[in-house]
């Protein structure tokens, strides 16, 4: 099992001028620990594993909202969320018919906040009250609502994918959200190959608006590709190893600095020069094509597993 990641690449239709980003001497000053501990972290020694025999190329999108980024080929199409901007009916089937017709044998979707036509709990959501006429067509999409699902690649592989649409309670006005007591995430079965959430895990690309309790659920369980989407501001993707620097960092991330936990960063880097077996076990995408002011217009996300 391993991991190859790359970006495509297309013009963007258009360009906001945003406020300007914070400098990287603002960020030291405002957070020096945490400035140092991620500069020390991106030192770890990549160690990926092979490729199987057999791979399958996963394409990643999230938040895709009323934008429709141009879609690399590839095995299967994973959308994490926020199918719409408006939530309305009309604006989910336009997104659906759109990724009914890329040539992606397999697609998978989970909704997401703004998505409240298919929130059923939610006041006004209209999901089931209006007949057939009302409902959205999926056609060869899979949809997930905290359900998971085994697919079959063309090239016979066959992966377990669970997917859920929930976040952590924000606006009271959003869709699909749960109180921060809960953990909806024990119930989400063992080895799993590819986890689909609208929430980012704790302290990985999510600004400190993720679910520590999904956090924990990864450590448990390590899928091999966690797809989410959310936060808008940390695009990209990241592998996980679940040792004592991961641990460190993410500590660091979630104190927001402190000398003691900048020490144990260090000390789990110098661990990892020293630990070659110790390899990547899960890689995560923030998958989220909109970026808000600072970049509207990010391209998806290809992963080989």
């Amino acid at each position: 099992m391993s991991f190859k990641i790359t970006t495509y690449n297309s013009d963007a239709r258009f360009i906001l001028i945003p406020p300007k980003k914070p400098s990287a001497s603002q960020k030291f000053r405002d957070q020096p620990c945490l400035f140092i501990a991620r500069k020390l972290s991106a030192w770890r020694p990549t160690n990926l594993p092979k490729l199987p025999d057999n791979p399958v190329t996963v394409v990643c999108i999230s938040n895709t909202y009323h934008q429709r980024p141009e879609i690399p080929p590839g095995d299967i199409l994973i959308h994490a969320g926020d199918l719409t901007s408006d939530g309305s009916l009309a604006e989910l089937q336009i997104t659906l018919n759109w990724l009914q017709a890329q040539p992606h044998p397999i697609k998978v979707a989970v909704a997401g906040r703004a998505d409240r036509y298919l929130d059923k709990m939610k006041k006004g959501g209209r999901r089931w009250r209006h007949g057939h006429r009302e409902r959205a067509y999926w056609g060869d999409i899979i949809y997930l609502e905290h359900q998971h699902v085994t697919v079959t690649a063309r090239n016979g592989r066959q992966l377990r994918i669970y997917g859920s649409p929930y976040s952590p309670m924000t606006v009271p006005s959003l869709a699909f959200q749960y109180s921060h007591s809960d953990n909806i995430w024990d119930r989400v079965p063992d080895n799993m190959d590819i986890l689909i959430t609208h929430t980012p895990p704790y302290t990985h690309r999510d600004t400190l608006r993720g679910c520590p309790h999904l956090l924990h659920h990864i450590w448990m369980d390590r899928p091999r590709l966690h797809v989410f989407g959310c936060s808008r501001e940390h695009h990209g993707c990241e592998f996980l190893y679940y040792d004592a620097l991961q641990a460190a960092v993410e500590r660091i991330e979630a104190a927001g600095g402190g000398f003691s936990n900048l020490l144990m960063v260090v000390k789990g880097l110098v661990q990892s020069f020293f630990r070659p077996d110790i390899k990547a076990k899960s890689v995560l995408v923030n998958a989220c094509t909109n970026g808000g002011l600072w970049d509207p217009e990010r391209q998806p996300i290809s992963v080989v597993i």
